[in-house]
This record gives C-alpha cells, sequence and structure tokens, in this order.
C-alpha cells in the first residue's frame, strides 16, 4: 500500500527578506530564488504581506493571514525563528476574474473552503476578513 504524504510549502527568509531555504514542496516555484531578495522578486506583493510579517518578527509570535494575490487566495502562516521568518502556506484557490458574476461566485466559494478548514482546525482563524458583499445591479 502506498502512503502520500502531504506536505505544506514552506520557506525562510532572513532579516533582510532574502530568501534562505525553500521546503520540497515550493522548490519548483522558489527554489531558484534562493538568495534572492523576496521584495526584489515580487515587489508589487511588498504591501500586502510585509506588514504580517513584520509583526511577527516585532511580536514574537506566529501571525496568520488569508491574502489574494495574482488570482490565488492563500492562507499563510509567519513564524517568527530568531532573527528569521518561516513561512507556511496552503493553497485554497484560484478565482476565476472572468466577469463580476463568476468572481462573486468563487469568492463565495472560497470563505467557505475558509470556513470549512477552520473547523477541521478547530480555531476562528482568518476567514473573516474575506467578505463578500453583493451589490444591487
Amino acid at each position: 500500500m502506498a502512503v502520500a504524504v502531504l506536505r505544506k510549502p514552506y520557506l525562510v527568509l532572513d532579516e533582510d527578506y532574502r530568501i534562505v531555504e525553500v521546503g520540497p514542496a515550493a522548490a519548483g516555484a522558489f527554489g531558484p530564488l534562493v538568495g534572492r531578495d523576496l521584495w526584489d522578486c515580487f515587489p508589487d506583493s511588498e504591501p500586502l504581506y510585509r506588514p504580517h510579517y513584520d509583526k511577527a518578527r516585532r511580536t514574537g509570535e506566529p501571525v496568520e493571514f488569508v491574502q489574494f494575490y495574482k488570482g490565488t487566495v492563500a492562507r499563510i502562516r509567519a513564524v517568527p525563528a530568531g532573527c528569521r521568518i518561516e513561512l507556511f502556506w496552503e493553497h485554497i484557490m484560484r478565482l476565476d476574474t472572468l466577469t463580476l458574476d463568476r468572481l462573486a461566485t468563487s469568492l463565495s466559494d472560497a470563505i467557505a473552503r475558509l470556513t470549512h478548514r477552520e473547523a477541521e482546525l478547530g480555531d476562528s482563524g482568518p476567514c473573516g476578513t474575506l467578505r463578500v458583499i453583493a451589490g444591487g445591479r
């Protein structure tokens, strides 16, 4: 009998936000970037992610959040480890942005998946940060 072990992707950033380690599940996307500054590689991501990473460094406590970036919703956990930050993430889904109706539907699906996942984990996690508000037509 074969057993598949699913590993969460992870990477480690040093104090200057250079990628210094990449886990096997993230090697395809981030392996070639080891040694490079994260914000140089993904400059448009800095205002979205850096405040959470800085909070983890400042408080010394893990910070978990849900982020939308380049069409994807992911749940990220930033864990301070000395002067480094360990990042773990779970891909929730790719959003359908073809039309506003399809975007609203895929956002609702993302919220449902996050709510289900949080119920499995027994936490009230960051799902509350995503909301779909239907407007009039």
